[in-house]
């Protein structure tokens, strides 16, 4: 006798608006800390940081920075925030626990995409204007190399195992792979289509997925093959991308058409659109999850940040 059981999966379902959370003037970008404390929306216009209470959803800190701030990632587990200040050519270093700013670092013109590596040791800075990828040790906040790409360098992701980095140039269509073991060298481009423009790895580094901003479509992109094996169409001037915790889904800011798409990572089809916000309080340009996958924070450039309830149901 053989059995079938049945298992039940979860399936996107849709979007639903809880609240809209107002911050500052601009905020470029958002993202979750990684002990999942509080999110950090960068408020370009606002020269800010607003930190945000994710449970209580208000802004519970306003960071004047004393410049533009665009990007930002994370080390010792939120602790510090390390941020790019677009205007003033430089990446500064937040401590959280001190509610200071404990470094400001020079790198090279229009810092734009702040990363930091898998083991926590390196930071890269994609610089806009000057065509490089400012290396700085994060132990000592130091710029130890800075590396010459195409032009306009934008995405940033590294390798789990913190050998390799690849690197969007928005300006010159490739993805670049970079040696980090080795002394941070470039090793290839990679032909990537028109405007590639943000990246994101899944958690195993097979697959990475990368927004074409002017070409509005979604790439997906075999590390262990080098080639593109999908590309979904979507909204005009995509964004920033953030996958579900499960991978499945791919959450994409649609900037121009004023809208959130969601991708199914396997058919590489956009499946549901939800529009959040006009041209006066819209242009969704940032977007970050939950661990758990409940809630979807977009940061419309325009307006404020809206947090949405990701609805799953059972199939």
């Amino acid at each position: 006798m053989i059995l079938f059981i049945l298992i039940a999966t979860q399936c996107f379902d849709y979007l639903e608006l809880v609240k809209t959370i107002p911050v500052d003037a601009g905020p470029k970008s958002v993202y979750y800390s990684p002990n999942g404390e509080y999110v950090v929306a960068n408020c370009l216009y606002g020269h800010q940081l607003n930190i945000i209470d994710p449970v209580e959803m208000r802004v519970i800190r306003r960071v004047p920075v004393g410049g533009e701030p665009v990007e930002c990632d994370f080390t010792q587990n939120g602790r510090y925030i390390w941020f790019s200040l677009y205007d003033k050519d430089e990446v500064c270093v937040y401590d959280y626990e001190v509610d200071s700013i404990i470094e400001r670092i020079d790198v090279g013109d229009i810092p734009k995409i702040v990363k930091v590596s898998s083991d926590g040791r390196w930071v890269y800075v994609s610089n806009w204007g000057s065509a490089t990828v400012s290396v700085i040790d994060a132990l000592d906040f130091k710029v130890v190399k800075e590396i010459k790409v195409i032009r306009k360098p934008r995405g940033i992701v590294f390798t789990p195992d913190g050998n390799y980095a690849y690197l969007a140039n928005m300006g010159g269509g490739t993805l670049s792979k970079i040696d980090v073991k080795n002394g941070h060298k470039k090793i290839k481009d990679i032909p990537a289509g028109m405007t590639p423009r943000h990246l994101v790895l899944t958690e195993d580094g097979r697959y990475l997925y990368q927004t074409n901003n002017l070409e509005e479509t979604v790439r997906k992109f075999d590390i262990e093959t080098d080639r593109y094996i999908g590309r979904a169409k979507v909204g005009r001037r995509v964004r920033t991308c953030v996958l579900s915790p499960d991978e499945k889904y791919l959450f994409v800011c649609n900037y121009k058409d004023n809208e959130i798409g969601v991708v199914n990572t396997d058919e590489m089809a956009e499946i549901y659109t939800k529009r959040t916000g006009n041209e006066q309080n819209g242009h969704p340009i940032g977007v970050t999850i939950s661990d758990g996958g409940d809630y979807l924070w977009v940061s419309n450039y325009r307006g404020g940040v809206n947090v949405y309830r990701i609805i799953w149901r059972e199939d």
